[in-house]
């Protein structure tokens, strides 16, 4: 049975993320609300910025019913970048809710500007703390919460276990007032670590995904108990910081595959480029999960766009040697995963 339920992965605006939603299976596509992230900008004025930000990505959505668009990170720009971003979705006719939070400044209007398909409210832990905040600011605004999608981002979880994570989750859904009432409440957070030190070089690790697990096996379960089950939400195969800062000229970058298993991640790491050229290193990796001693995991190339070029690469194809193409390939099979095992679950 077809979940009565989206899975919102956040998702930075990124060329591999946006090549990534592109390749999705169409059925993916249709249970799928992306939260996208305008990424921070680096020394670029505002209009350069989103003009990459913007490359390609109406096209990536086709497909998709709609999707949640957040200028958070480019709130140094002011109102005038959040707006200009918004208005460049519009013009572009992508499908986007636009997205605020209770406790900015730099996008609250131009997200209230931009409403024709309602407005998102990201909130956190400790906004939710603050009694009556939630309310105040619908009231203040002349919001409802049945136009407005409600998401509970409790970001990084990756030092806590899935029981920790679960009381976490059943707290925060205690402060969450209106449960029944918003148009849609997703419940957010991100167990991906924050770097690739945790697996050794040349080697792999497996990684537990307990955020999804947590509400896999608590949440779900106790769907009926719950004033409303929220929806699933995470942060793919990035941590929430993301990598922004990261410079090519003075940094090396190290080839890694991340690859999403039912509860965990496969984790698998080489060298650093300049002792190894990534060209060279990610189709070995590739090897040893399609054919080597990780093999076991591998879900097989007709699997999704990523696991077939994952094969492709082990078997030598070419124009698989940067982090880019893996994080898009990375991203397709995580979605995929989430997006199958959500449908496997006994919805009523």
């Amino acid at each position: 049975m077809t979940p009565p339920h989206f899975y919102v992965p956040a998702l930075k605006v990124k060329g591999g993320e946006k090549k990534a939603l592109g390749q999705l299976a169409a059925l993916h596509r249709a249970r799928v609300l992306p939260l996208l992230e305008i990424v921070e900008p680096a020394a670029k004025p505002v209009h350069p910025h989103l003009d990459t930000a913007f490359n390609g990505l109406a096209q990536a959505l086709g497909g998709f019913q709609r999707c949640l668009l957040d200028c958070r990170e480019i709130a140094v720009f002011g109102s005038d970048g959040a707006n200009e971003a918004f208005s460049r979705a519009g013009a572009q006719g992508m499908p986007f809710t636009p997205v605020t939070g209770i406790s900015r400044t730099a996008d609250v209007v131009p997200a209230l500007a931009h409403r024709s398909r309602g407005i998102a409210l990201r909130v956190s832990a400790q906004d939710l703390a603050r009694p009556g905040a939630v309310q105040a600011f619908l009231g203040r605004h002349g919001l409802k919460p049945a136009e407005t999608d409600l998401i509970v981002d409790l970001g990084d979880v990756s030092s806590m276990v899935a029981a920790g994570i679960s009381l976490m989750f059943r707290k925060t859904l205690g402060l969450v007032p209106h449960q029944p009432d918003w148009r849609t409440l997703t419940l957010m957070a991100s167990a991906f670590p924050l770097s690739m030190g945790c697996v050794p070089t040349d080697g792999h690790a497996l990684w537990e995904r307990e955020e999804w697990v947590a509400w896999r096996d608590d949440l779900f379960p106790a769907r009926s108990s719950l004033a409303r089950l929220p929806w699933f939400g995470d942060h793919g195969i990035q941590h929430p910081k993301g990598v922004e800062g990261f410079d090519p000229v003075r940094m090396q970058a190290s080839a890694a595959i991340r690859y999403a298993l039912e509860r965990e991640w496969l984790l698998l790491k080489g060298r650093g480029s300049r002792a190894v050229p990534l060209k060279q290193q990610f189709p070995r990796l590739a090897a040893k999960l399609v054919q080597g001693n990780l093999h076991q995991h591998f879900r097989g190339p007709g699997h999704c766009a990523g696991c077939a070029e994952i094969a492709a690469s082990a078997c030598g194809a070419a124009g698989f040697g940067s982090p880019a193409v893996w994080r898009r390939i990375g991203t397709v099979h995580h979605i995929t995963v989430v997006a199958e095992s959500l449908a496997a679950l006994p919805w009523p």
